[in-house]
C-alpha cells in the first residue's frame, strides 16, 4: 500500500496493525452497557501501551491517560465501544461471532482510531505538548442505557480542558472530512407510550375504549404539533418507529404501546415538543385512558468555534484543504458525546465527520445500514488527526 493521505511515515507503519485491531474488534461487537469482551480488549492494548487505566466500578466504560508533565493542558479523546442489536450480514473472515449484534455504526473504527493514536503518542511522547486521556465510552447507541452522562457523573472528564470526538461516514470518501463551528448534531429523545383501554367486543366498541385508536391519535397529533407549533425555520422530527397492540381482530385492544423518537437542533423547539406531548398524554388521561410516557435523550452536540479550528488545523497540515468542509451540515441523529463537550470549563470541544467511504471499492452506505462496511484506509487519517491535536 502506498502513503496516499499523506500521515506520517511513523503512523503509516502502524497500517498493519491498525487494519487488524479494526478487524479483532468488528469480531465482537456487543450491546449498550454490556461490552464487556471489547472493554477488555481496549484495556489490555492500552495497559500496554503504558497509559494509566481508569474503570468505573459496575460499568465498562474506563479511561487511559498519559501525562508528561502536570502543567500541561489535558486533552481528551472519546471513543464510542457499542455495537447495535441487530444480524452482521457482511460476510467476510472478519463478521460478528455473536449473534444478532454487529457494529453497523462503525463504533469498531471509532476504537481502532484511538487506540492506533494512543499506540503512536505512547511511543512517541516526546512530541507531545499536552496530557492526553482516552474516553472509551460505553453505551451510545441505547438512550435507555447509562453512556456518556454516566461517565461524566463518574469523573470521566475531572481536569479536562478540551475534547475531541469523531463519527465515521462510510457515504462520503475516505480523506475527506466536514464538521462546522456550531451545532454538529440534534437535540434526540427516546420515548416509549404506554395506552391502556378497556377491550370489548368489535360489535360493541361503545362498551370500551380502544387503545389502538388512542395510541394512535396521539402520534397523528404530534405530527400536527411539529407542523403547527414549532418555527418553520428550527428543524423538528417526529417518528414513531414501533407500535405493537392487540390480540385478535374482533375485540378493542386493550393495551398499546409505541416507541419512537423527538429531534431538533434547538433547545426552545426541543422545549416544545416534549412539553406538547406530555400535554396530549394528559388529555388522554382526562379521557379515561390509563395513559404514560416515558422519555430520555441528549442535548445537541454543539463544537466550540476554538475547538472546530483546531480540528481545522490539525486536518490541514496532510489533507489537502479542499478535502476539508469546515461549514459542514449537522447530522439530525443525536449524540451522547454533548455531555462530555459541556463538561469542561469553557464547552471547549468538538466532534467531526470522517469520510469512510469509497465508491472504487463499493463502500457507499449509510449508517446502521447492514451490510455496513467501512474502508479502513480512513483509520490512520482519523489517528492522523487526533495525533496533530495532541501534538500542536
Amino acid at each position: 500500500m502506498t502513503n496516499q493521505y499523506n500521515v506520517s511515515e511513523k503512523l503509516f507503519a502502524l497500517e498493519t496493525f491498525s487494519k487488524k485491531i479494526r478487524q479483532d474488534l468488528h469480531k465482537i461487537p456487543e450491546i449498550s452497557g454490556q461490552e464487556f469482551k471489547t472493554s477488555q480488549y481496549c484495556r489490555e492494548l492500552m495497559q500496554s501501551f503504558g497509559y494509566k487505566i481508569r474503570q468505573f466500578e459496575g460499568y465498562t466504560g474506563f479511561t487511559a491517560e498519559l501525562i508528561v508533565d502536570p502543567a500541561k493542558r489535558l486533552v481528551a479523546y472519546r471513543t464510542d465501544i457499542d455495537g447495535l442489536e441487530m444480524p452482521d450480514l457482511t460476510c467476510n473472515e472478519h463478521s460478528s461471532i455473536h449473534e444478532n449484534c454487529a457494529h453497523n455504526c462503525g463504533h469498531d473504527t471509532h476504537m481502532t482510531i484511538a487506540l492506533t493514536a494512543a499506540k503512536y503518542l505512547s511511543e512517541n511522547s516526546v512530541e507531545l505538548t499536552h496530557n492526553i486521556r482516552f474516553i472509551f465510552q460505553m453505551a451510545e447507541e441505547d438512550m435507555r442505557v447509562p453512556g456518556a452522562n454516566k461517565m461524566v457523573e463518574m469523573g470521566c472528564m475531572d481536569g479536562v480542558d478540551e475534547v475531541y470526538g469523531l463519527h465515521n461516514d462510510a457515504a462520503f470518501e475516505t480523506g475527506f472530512i466536514k464538521f462546522n463551528s456550531s451545532v454538529m448534531s440534534s437535540y434526540g429523545s427516546a420515548w416509549t407510550l404506554d395506552v391502556h383501554g378497556i377491550s370489548a367486543h368489535g360489535s360493541t366498541p361503545h362498551k370500551g375504549l380502544d387503545a389502538i385508536r388512542e395510541a394512535t391519535r396521539i402520534i397523528d397529533y404530534m405530527d400536527y404539533i411539529v407542523a403547527k407549533k414549532t418555527d418553520p425555520f428550527s428543524p423538528a422530527v417526529f417518528g414513531c418507529g414501533m407500535i405493537n397492540g392487540g390480540t385478535i381482530p374482533n375485540a378493542l385492544a386493550d393495551h398499546v404501546q409505541a416507541r419512537g423518537t423527538i429531534r431538533s437542533m434547538d433547545e426552545e423547539t426541543d422545549k416544545i415538543l416534549k412539553a406538547s406531548f406530555q400535554e396530549i398524554v394528559a388529555r388522554s388521561e382526562a379521557g379515561g385512558f390509563k395513559t404514560t410516557l416515558e422519555a430520555s435523550g441528549y442535548p445537541a452536540v454543539i463544537n466550540h468555534p476554538q475547538a472546530a479550528k483546531v480540528i481545522y488545523d490539525a486536518a490541514a497540515i496532510f489533507l489537502p484543504v479542499e478535502n476539508i468542509d469546515a461549514n459542514g451540515k449537522p447530522m439530525t441523529g443525536s449524540e451522547d458525546f454533548s455531555y462530555m463537550i459541556n463538561a469542561t470549563k469553557d464547552k471547549l470541544g468538538a466532534m467531526y465527520f470522517l469520510g469512510s467511504g469509497n465508491k472504487a471499492k463499493g463502500i457507499n452506505n449509510y449508517l446502521h445500514a447492514n451490510p455496513y462496511f467501512v474502508d479502513d484506509d480512513c483509520l490512520l487519517i482519523g489517528a492522523q488527526i487526533f495525533i496533530n491535536i495532541a501534538t500542536r
